[in-house]
Parts: structure tokens; C-alpha cells; sequence
């Protein structure tokens, strides 16, 4: 059985440290030279640091990894997926600091994927369960499973990444995946949750202020942290129904921004532009056009997480 009290100390110890982090925020991003300068399409004020990478690896990883080993509640598993987390965050992270090529951050990611897909075998989606429409889809051989859920995770890293231009969305919406999750994730995953959700929080109350941003490393980072955890819940049986989540569940979970990505990446492609390119074209700068902010985060947020939560509680 889980220590709660364990659990406890551990989000404190989570939250203190992040907290430290954010606080000192400046001169860690400028020894790391990992900071966010205004140009001309990057209107902020400010040099900003860029910590969410930096605050997952140092504050939620290692407490992961610690509380796992203590407790031997699926310690191999959780340190291989730790493992993924940090290595994709760390990618990210020498994107902030060195603007890494797009396909160079692709092909990390997928081997990372690759790997964690041969390591642990259930990791891998071999069939699409829909609930919501009643039928299944079978996608055979142990290849084209790990090709599928490869693809699925660079896709949703990528869109998160792509989500991550305006304060509080990337943040907000990590928490309410989360969230959700926690209402159909195993046990054994809980912890690993809620001290990641911990580490958001205080991310949020300062990114919210402008103080840091979340970066690449905390985009990567986390939205990798989000997506192992989603298929490691889908792969688990429910309560109520086949699986502890269904295949149309997640897609109602990620639909906007991985739309929004695939939308950007079309109108890139048809300019001539590469798909990876950058633009104020994001539907978050349209929502702040048309309503300011935090007024489109708001609505952002409502498109996002509100269709899932629906589902989820229905």
C-alpha cells in the first residue's frame, strides 16, 4: 500500500524545490543561457528564462524515481519512463539554448519512443477501442503497433509544442489532461501525477506573472510526461468498460491542439514554408485577437478540456 503521509512530504518537497527554482529563475536561465529574447515576432518586454525543462528534471524526476524505488511499486517501468521524460526534456532544453533543427528534435524523440517501445512491450497500442462508437480496430504485428504509437507521441510532443505561445496554455492544459487522467489512471500512477501536477502549479502562478516561461525543455518535457502516462492508462483494464480509457476518449482529450497543429502545418506547407516554421497564426493568436487575454486562454481552454471532461464524467 502507498504512504499517504509519504505522498505528502514528497508534494511539498516538489513544490519547495520548484518554488526555489522559479524564484531564482533569472540568474539560473542566464548561467544556462537558456532565456526567451524579445524579437520581432516575440513581442513579450522582458528576457525571459525558460524553466520548465529545468524544473521537471530537478524537482519532479528525481522524486519520481525516488518514491518508486521505495515504495517497488513498478520500478522498473517508472524508471524507464522517467527515463523518456528526462532524455526528451533534456532535447528540449538544448533547443532553448542552442535552437536545435526541427528534424533533429523529431528523430531524438522517436528513438526515444523506439526504445521505450522495445523495453516495454505493453507500452505499445495493438488495438483501437472506441467506447463511444462500439467497435475496434486491430493493428496486427508487433512493427506496426510500435510504428502507431511512435507516431502518436512525436504527434501530440509536437503539437504541444507548437500550443506553446501565449502564458498559462501550455501550463493550464497539462494540468487538466492531468487531471483527467487521474480520474482513470492505475494506482501505481497516481503519485507520479500528482507530483508532476505540483510542479505545474507553481510553474503556472509564475508564468501567469511573466516571470518564465515554459520552453521548449518544459513543453517536451512534460507533454512526454503526458503522453507515456496516457497509454500506459489506456493500456490498463477499466472498472466499467474495457479499458481504464478509450481510444476516443484521448482523441477528444488532444483533439484541439493537434488539429491546430495540423492546420498550421497544411497552411505552412501550401506558403511554401516549412511546416515547422514560425508564424501568429496559432489559433491562440486568433483567440487573442478576437477576445484579448486572458480572455482567449480562457476560451482556449474551454474548447480544449471541456468536450474530454464531459465524456469523462458522463
Amino acid at each position: 500500500m502507498t504512504n499517504p503521509s509519504l505522498i505528502f512530504v514528497l508534494c511539498a518537497l516538489v513544490a519547495g524545490i520548484s518554488l526555489l527554482l522559479c524564484i531564482l529563475a533569472f540568474p539560473i536561465g542566464t548561467s544556462l543561457r537558456v532565456l526567451d529574447i524579445p524579437d520581432e515576432r516575440k513581442v513579450h518586454r522582458n528576457v525571459t528564462p525558460l524553466m520548465g525543462g529545468i524544473t521537471l528534471c530537478l524537482a519532479v524526476l528525481p522524486i519520481w524515481i525516488g518514491f518508486y524505488a521505495e515504495s517497488g511499486i513498478e520500478y522498473a517501468k517508472m524508471v524507464l519512463i522517467a527515463a523518456a521524460v528526462g532524455v526528451v526534456s533534456v532535447l528540449g532544453i538544448l533547443d532553448d539554448r542552442h535552437a536545435v533543427r526541427p528534424m533533429t528534435r523529431i528523430i531524438v524523440s522517436t528513438l526515444v519512443f523506439i526504445g521505450l517501445a522495445i523495453w516495454l512491450p505493453d507500452f505499445n497500442i495493438r488495438i483501437l477501442d472506441f467506447q463511444l462508437f462500439h467497435f475496434r480496430i486491430g493493428l496486427g504485428s508487433f512493427p506496426t503497433a510500435v510504428f502507431f504509437t511512435v507516431l502518436c507521441c512525436v504527434g501530440l510532443l509536437n503539437a504541444i509544442n507548437m500550443a506553446d505561445g501565449k502564458n498559462g496554455l501550455v501550463i493550464s492544459l497539462c494540468l487538466g489532461w492531468l487531471a483527467l487522467l487521474m480520474m482513470r489512471a492505475p494506482v501505481a500512477m497516481m503519485p507520479a501525477i500528482v507530483f508532476t501536477m505540483v510542479s505545474l502549479a507553481v510553474l503556472l502562478f509564475f508564468n501567469l506573472r511573466g516571470s518564465l516561461f515554459l520552453g521548449d525543455g518544459g513543453s517536451y518535457g512534460y507533454g512526454c510526461a503526458i503522453a507515456l502516462i496516457t497509454i500506459m492508462t489506456y493500456n490498463q483494464p477499466g472498472t466499467h468498460a474495457l479499458r481504464a480509457i478509450s481510444a476516443d476518449e484521448i482523441v477528444l482529450m488532444f483533439i484541439v491542439p493537434v488539429m491546430d497543429a495540423f492546420r498550421l502545418s497544411y497552411s505552412r506547407i501550401r506558403a511554401g514554408r516549412s511546416p515547422m516554421s514560425a508564424d501568429r497564426n496559432h489559433l491562440h493568436h486568433h483567440l487573442q485577437n478576437r477576445f484579448g487575454w486572458p480572455g482567449g486562454l480562457f476560451i482556449y481552454l474551454v474548447l480544449a478540456l471541456a468536450p474530454a471532461t464531459v465524456v469523462f464524467l458522463a
